[in-house]
């Protein structure tokens, strides 16, 4: 597409597909026949609407028949009432699409066959929603499920199809008036108790649709707000050392001997709890309009607010080795498993995230017949999420001076055994769990305060059209059409590390809060703390007062810095620069413009069905940034593990660079029809998923301040889009209504996947020191094969079942050598969902499975991340009163599980977390 071409098209799509709405309605008003409105009786006619689960499953069954590609659907069983509190669990109930959880166990992220959230797109309504995280993977927990009506994860792709995806496009619909002709409308109550945090919420939802002027105008309007208070036990962090200590006399023979070199050490360990009041508020509408037979009208809107502030308290041990630090070593298999730790600084952290994200999505579209073969349809819209949290999150320490002693054991598949003595020889976790530590035993040191400021702005438009044929050489219909995008997505960061404020009063463990006359430490008792963890730790622990920790420090304004030998260093204290400040090496601005054409045919013959096209895409980046350079490194401190050397940076200096790629993406599918209720179906297409976006900035951070020396180049414009060409092949047996067993089997060859490259000892201008860099490239290929089966049967007798089972190969390469499975990708997934509906009485349960996986394969010397295997339970039960009142209960996670990692060791912790079970009870009230 030539430049002068693709500025004309970006110019006037907006503009024409706006205008089409008025150019439509004064062509249809003039030109189409006039037709007599539609008979009082139609109007008036009822309408059977059939709702429960039963009817949600039977839907989507009916979208999967018909559609033209691959495809699975969700339905909502009711107006305003998804299958799931989360759309993303829905979704775990189709084959082959799994989820990552955040806190408080709820669906976050989603994986559709096997391939990550960035290989997949999001779409609500076909438009593309703006997201508050670094990339474009979208968070579904900005979006409750009352605003949501049904979602299609298309797996092969048709030209007419936004491209994006390689694992599948997710399309979330939202409901339209004319969908259920006439007035409905709906309120429901809920209440929610979790078992681990021992906290309730709530949630009210309300939906109102109408449709008047003889049905060719409808309105709904629709309203949710929630609140619950989740609790979520995790591992902040263990990780482990390769190189310190390396080799190890273990039997203190004085030589290294057999098994006691190439050794993985622990270097430090963090855990608690993170509490998380989560407020949910959405308001979503639309409006349709049948201007004239021939010319429709559609305006819809969705505005959310997620206000989800997080307050974590950890306990920290810092256990990485030091000359003469340890002594009983045990070592398993070339892992220090055990040892006693002395000089052991005991730290607690207040964490705290602000999380604020108002999302928005308003559109217009237009849809006009301009004769019997003829249809065109016209889509303008802009999508919006933004969160301010710049400098708004903390990460504050404090610890306990003295020659403390630590010890330390490592568990098969659980927590290790932590114990510490104080050097006067109290016992810490006896010490804490008795409340009898606080402002006199713990003394400052890290005061972290940052977070980022993201507004991510997307503007869409696009002009589609249907062409009917003849039907010659089986050519039924061409579809044309042409979108352009406009995405602009900026991170502001705001913190206070990089200037050396968080750090300003590290290792100042001595100077207690009790001796600067500050009342900043309480302790703290949790019920079910690290609930199915494992291992032997303090129960107990401390929490602050961060606002009363900040004040405390102004104690010390003016008073002179000493150096690590007593000395002073001419300078003093200052709380003013513990203020965070904006980061420019940490922030960027990226635009994104695109293209896109594509001509598609439609084909069909006798007892088959299908279609084939291109879509040729131009995609233009722009990425802002700035960096900086390392000047000299003070490190006074050396042999005091949880202590920071002193950085001096040059100015940062802004960068801007620019990168561009086309891409021509063809495709067919075909449909063969061997029986009424038999369907075979094979596709192929060439697809792409763009980079995300802030692997587009030329950001970099560096990890001086905590010793490691390496600096990780976050992103690079010049980046590919990653490709790939994939085979699909189904098979779907309808054999009774509402009942279906389907099978398909597919194959992805992929090129470009980003990864990231480590290069060692590089030489970047710091004399005395030697870098690790590591910078994102596009790795060499990648291929994944894979099989879905299906299974849905409803019984007569109200009773029925819907089981996925999904199985992925695959094998990545990189600089042509193969590095093992394609990682973040579950080898299987499977749901099994049980239910009974019959004479007012709705009852399910459903068990969706995700497979171990390997997160990352090298987090550490080859050594992988791998999480354990998961099952997720929910289960509801509903008796409708009346007609129009309905109570129920519903559970979630009911098998209490946890997220679990480790270092392909089960005696390697990496990764815990857990969410505890939650309990629902509630009504709803149809008017």
């Amino acid at each position: 597409m030539g430049s002068r071409m693709e500025k004309a098209l970006r110019r006037s799509l907006m503009a024409a597909a706006v205008e089409m709405a008025v150019c439509g309605m004064a062509f249809a008003q003039t030109q189409a026949p006039a037709e007599p409105a539609p008979a009082a009786d139609a109007a008036s006619a009822p309408v059977v609407v059939v709702t429960g689960p039963r009817a949600a499953l039977a839907k989507s069954l009916e979208l999967k028949r018909n559609a033209d590609v691959i495809q699975d659907s969700i339905s909502a069983t009711e107006l305003g009432r998804f299958p799931d509190d989360n759309v993303a669990d829905s979704l775990t109930h189709i084959s082959g699409v799994s989820v990552s959880r955040t806190r408080g166990g709820e669906g976050q992220y989603i994986n559709v066959r096997g391939l990550g959230s960035g290989y997949n797109i999001v779409t609500l309504n076909k438009r593309i929603l703006a997201t508050d995280g670094d990339g474009r993977d979208f968070a579904f927990d900005v979006l409750p499920s009352e605003v949501i009506s049904g979602a299609d994860v298309m797996k092969s792709a048709e030209a007419a199809q936004m491209e994006g995806s390689i694992g599948g496009s997710v399309n979330l619909r939202s409901a339209r008036p004319m969908d259920n002709p006439g007035y409905h409308a709906s309120v429901r109550f809920e209440g929610d108790h979790n078992d681990l945090s021992r906290k309730d919420g709530g949630k009210l939802s309300g939906v109102v649709s109408n449709t008047f002027n003889n049905n060719t105008m409808g309105v709904l309007v629709g309203a949710v707000f929630s609140k619950r208070k989740v609790r979520t036990d995790s591992l902040g962090y263990q990780t482990y050392n390769a190189d310190s200590p390396g080799s190890f006399d273990v039997n203190g023979d004085g030589a290294i001997g057999p098994g006691e070199s190439n050794l993985l050490a622990p270097c430090c360990i963090s855990f608690g709890s993170v509490f998380e009041e989560k407020k949910r508020t959405a308001l979503s509408g639309a409006f349709e309009w049948k201007v004239t037979p021939g010319f429709k009208l559609t305006a819809d809107a969705l505005a959310t607010r997620l206000d989800s502030p997080q307050v974590g308290y950890q306990q920290s041990y810092y256990i990485e080795h030091a000359p003469g630090r340890w002594s009983d070593v045990v070592v398993k298999d070339h892992l220090i498993t055990s040892m006693t730790v002395h000089d052991l600084i005991p730290e607690m952290s207040n964490v705290t995230a602000d999380r604020v994200v108002d999302t928005m999505q308003a559109g217009l579209r237009g849809e006009w017949k301009v004769s019997n073969d003829l249809k065109l349809t016209g889509d303008v819209y802009r999508s919006t999420s933004k969160r301010n949290s710049g400098g708004k999150d903390s990460f504050v320490v404090a610890g306990i001076a003295g020659h403390n002693t630590g010890y330390y054991k490592a568990n098969n598949g659980g927590f290790p055994d932590i114990r510490v003595t104080l050097e006067d020889g109290r016992d810490l976790a006896t010490e804490l769990a008795a409340g009898r530590l606080g402002d006199k035993d713990y003394g400052v040191h890290f005061t972290g305060l940052t977070g980022t400021d993201i507004k991510d702005t997307i503007d869409g438009a696009s002009l589609d059209g249907r062409l009917v044929l003849s039907g010659a050489w089986h050519v039924d219909a061409l579809q044309f059409g042409a979108s352009a995008t406009d995405r602009k997505k900026d991170r502001t960061s705001i913190g206070n590390e990089k200037s050396g404020g968080a750090c300003q009063y590290c290792d100042m463990y001595s100077t207690t809060f009790a001796s600067l006359g500050a009342n900043v430490v309480s302790p703290m008792t949790l019920p079910n703390y690290m609930r199915n963890a494992g291992g032997s730790f303090p129960g107990s622990f401390i929490k602050f007062d961060v606002p009363a920790y900040l004040a405390a420090l102004k104690a010390l304004d003016g008073k002179p810095i000493l150096d690590a030998d007593g000395n002073p260093t001419g300078k003093t204290y200052d709380v003013s620069k513990t203020q965070p400040v904006f980061v420019p090496t940490d922030s960027y601005s990226v635009r994104e413009k695109t293209s896109t054409l594509y001509g598609q045919l439609e084909l069909s013959g006798e007892h088959w069905n299908g279609n084939v096209g291109a879509r040729l895409v131009r995609t233009k980046t722009t990425s802002k940034s700035a960096i900086d350079q390392i000047v000299s490194i003070d490190d006074p401190t050396p042999d005091i593990p949880t202590s920071s050397p002193k950085i001096v940076y040059s100015p940062a200096v802004p960068v801007s660079e620019d990168g561009s790629y086309t891409k021509l993406l063809p495709s067919a599918n075909l449909s063969w029809w061997a029986r009424d209720d038999f369907v075979v179906r094979g596709a192929v297409a060439k697809v792409m998923a763009r980079p995300s976006l802030d692997k587009l900035a030329p950001t970099r951070t560096d990890n001086t301040l905590d010793r490691s020396y390496v600096i990780n180049v976050v992103g690079d414009p010049k980046l590919k889009p990653t490709e790939a060409v994939q085979q699909d092949l189904s098979a779907e047996w309808y054999y009774r209504p509402k009942s279906a067993i389907t099978a398909a089997v597919f194959a992805k060859q992929i090129k470009n996947f980003v990864t990231y490259q480590t290069d060692e000892h590089v030489d970047i201008g710091v004399p005395g020191y030697l870098y690790t860099v590591t910078h994102p490239v596009n790795g060499d290929k990648a291929r994944v094969r894979g099989l879905e089966l299906g299974v849905q049967h409803l019984f007569d007798n109200g009773f029925g079942f819907n089981a996925k089972f999904a199985k992925t190969w695959t094998k990545a390469y990189q600089n042509g050598e193969y590095v093992g499975q394609l990682e973040g990708v579950a080898p299987t997934a499977s749901s099994l969902g049980l239910l009974y509906e019959k004479n007012g009485i709705n009852a399910s349960i459903s068990f969706d499975y995700t497979g171990e996986y390997t997160q990352n394969t090298n987090v550490l010397a080859g050594y992988p991340n791998k999480v354990d295997a998961l099952t997720w339970v929910t289960a509801s039960a509903s008796w409708d009163v009346t007609r129009s009142i309905t109570l129920f209960v519903e559970g979630k996670n009911l098998g209490d599980a946890v997220m679990r990692s480790h270092l392909g060791r089960s005696d390697a912790l990496y990764g815990f977390e857990s969410w505890g079970r939650t309990y629902v009870a509630g009504m709803s009230v149809k008017f």
